[in-house]
């Protein structure tokens, strides 16, 4: 069962994620967020590396809107996801 960093435990309902196939994946480099006093407004951007332009584009590629309340559970998740990740590789580098 997840923790939150409050310590408080919370039980988390199963769902099934119903994919819609009309949304197609996008490849981000650069995020930009702005928060509200009742959301979290986050753009997902991609800028060209290669690009020999003086002022970098950023190329905006999706945009999310989420309520203030889910921001700390969701870094929450990314962070534990990502811990996960990276221990998961520095194994495979050690083999």
């Amino acid at each position: 069962m997840p923790t939150l960093s409050e310590g408080k435990k919370v039980k988390i309902p199963e769902l099934e994620l119903i994919d819609d196939p009309s949304l197609a994946r996008v490849y981000s480099n650069f995020v930009s967020v702005a928060t509200g006093p009742y959301e979290c407004n986050i753009t997902f951007c991609h800028i060209d590396p290669t690009s020999k332009s003086a002022k970098p584009e950023a190329k905006v590629v999706a945009k999310v809107m989420i309520p203030l309340s889910l921001v700390k559970r969701t870094l929450e998740v990314i962070e534990s996801n990502y811990n996960n990740t990276m221990k998961k590789l520095e194994k495979l580098q050690k083999k």
